[in-house]
């Protein structure tokens, strides 16, 4: 690589897209998720620290004013080197992706499903109100608790006695 300010320009930008696509490599994993993604995300931890390497490698050949020619050459070649890396766990991250669902992921759904199911099934039973889901103290006044809830002999008196108790 020759020490041109167009070609340090060069390196500069396919460094940045390097770092883009980390990113999104970083959030495929992500979305694997665990066991599986387990040595992926080892594998990236180590690019993480060599793109780290090679980012301050590329900044002390600018920070010298020329160029290196030899240290620029030993930059791309460590891009290289991450690059390949980086496809290859992007074609690893995208066998993952379209791997069938591990036993415990569709167990996982089938309970949500039947949850769902039972609550359903619960508030056509019962209604919209849930007789335990709701405080007695909360949105209710006085008279209402006590009509609600007074004893059969006291309901009597409260409705003789037009909303005053003893």
């Amino acid at each position: 690589m020759k020490s041109t300010p167009e070609a340090s320009a060069e390196l500069a930008l396919k460094i940045a897209i390097l770092d883009e696509k980390l990113a999104e490599l970083q959030n495929d994993i992500r979305e694997i998720g665990q066991p599986a993604g387990y040595e992926l995300s080892r594998r990236l931890e180590i690019l993480r620290i060599e793109e780290k390497a090679l980012k301050r490698n590329f900044e002390e050949s600018r920070r010298q004013g020329e160029p290196d020619t030899v240290r620029l050459e030993k930059v791309e070649l460590l891009l290289k080197h991450i690059e390949r890396e980086e496809a290859s766990m992007e074609a690893d991250a995208h066998f993952l992706h379209q791997a069938a669902p591990s036993s415990i992921g569709l167990a996982v759904e089938a309970a949500a499903r039947m949850l769902e199911l039972y609550r359903s099934a619960f508030r056509g039973a019962l209604g919209d109100h849930h007789p335990l889901g709701s405080s007695v103290f909360v949105n209710h006044s006085h008279e209402s608790i006590a009509a609600e809830f007074a004893p059969a002999d006291r309901k009597k008196s409260t409705t003789t006695s037009e909303g005053l108790n003893p």
